[in-house]
């Protein structure tokens, strides 16, 4: 095998179990869940044929979003909703029309 298609494999594997572990964390999500068994995770990574331990289990979870912070026990998840992209531009659009009426309150004076 040529080192360039190891390299290519290597990360297909790490995006793969990313994208694993990212839809194990948004089913908890789902379920209301605020923490989850990081030992429960891994092993369900290795039921799926990953071959992870728990110090590299945590390095995956520090870059992912919805990961609050974790530890060797629980994982603790992100419950922070965002805030949608419409309530953003409404809040834009009222500042806007606030500032607005105020410079032709000042122009009719």
């Amino acid at each position: 095998m040529k080192y360039s298609d190891l390299i290519v494999e290597n990360t297909t594997d790490q995006a793969d179990i990313v994208n694993d572990l990212e839809e194990l964390i948004t089913r908890a999500k789902a379920r209301n869940f605020v923490k989850i068994s990081t030992p429960a995770v891994l092993a369900k990574l290795q039921d799926m044929g990953y071959s992870v331990d728990m110090t590299s289990l945590k390095a995956l979870l520090s870059n992912i979003q919805s990961v609050g912070s974790t530890n060797d026990t629980e994982v603790t998840l992100d419950t922070a909703i965002p805030s949608s992209p419409d309530s953003q531009k409404k809040a834009s659009a009222d500042v806007v029309s606030k500032l607005a009426s105020k410079q032709i309150q000042k122009g009719t004076k």
